[in-house]
């Protein structure tokens, strides 16, 4: 695990941003894990005015995760969020990327989909992700298993709460769908971005506290290439 803090969330978006572009270009057919939220689209805004959806067109980008029954269109979805500032200024075409149905009468159908495009690309070489309060990582709240892949998954109550912020009016939220921690362990590369004062108690407590499934990002402690990106804010008590 590393920590690396930035001034501001400009520059660490920045930093994301030319991190994801650099990969691209060593690797063309990378396949990478995208989160969606705040925190990473003025990361997916500058990454869009550096590239070319050439740069993509031997890659995948697969969503991180989804609310289980909000369609895609839906301003709180990750498909939503990583289309509007990544995929569709870019212009990159749908082979080039995926994202959980959350509409599928089949969930369980859908994550093994999703683990066996892993799979059949070799596994991961990146997994941003960001960092819910709680400690979750993507859609894996309190509990859930460092060895699970792909799953559906019990939304803690403060995920609920929190995931309002995302929708223009009060939404029904029950259950994630979500990339798992076991694809994120076994990830060449698997990255925190996390930006504002509201994050540093968390921040503090993924790296210092024992490796727990109790606080799912504390697993970034055991992983080889584990990067803990943050701005000064969010990492004021490390």
């Amino acid at each position: 695990m590393n920590i690396t803090k930035f001034k501001d969330h400009a520059e660490l978006s920045a930093a994301v941003a030319q991190f994801i572009y650099e990969l691209i270009k060593e690797k063309p057919n990378a396949t990478l894990v995208l989160t969606s939220g705040d925190t990473p689209k003025l990361a997916y805004q500058i990454l869009a005015k550096m590239a070319n959806a050439s740069d993509f067109e031997n890659a995948m980008i697969i969503g991180l995760d989804e609310w289980v029954g909000i369609p895609p269109e839906s301003e709180g979805s990750c498909r939503y969020i990583v289309a509007e500032n990544l995929l569709n200024p870019l212009v990159i075409p749908v082979e080039n990327f995926t994202f959980f149905d959350s509409l599928s009468e089949d969930l369980e159908a859908e994550c093994r989909r999703v683990d066996e495009l892993i799979f059949e690309r070799g596994g991961l070489d990146l997994m941003l992700v960001g960092l819910g309060l709680n400690g979750h990582i993507g859609l894996n709240e309190p509990g859930v298993s460092f060895d699970s892949y792909c799953q559906v998954t019990e939304l803690a109550q403060m995920t609920i709460d929190v995931g309002q912020k995302y929708f223009q009016s009060e939404t029904k939220l029950s259950q994630g769908i979500t990339v798992g921690l076991k694809h994120l362990s076994e990830a060449k590369t698997a990255m925190v971005m996390a930006n504002g004062e509201k994050k540093a108690d968390i921040i503090k407590r993924t790296a210092t506290e024992k490796v727990s499934e109790e606080l799912p990002s504390t697993i970034f402690q055991l992983h080889n290439n584990g990067l803990i990106w943050v701005d000064e804010a969010a990492g004021a008590l490390i």
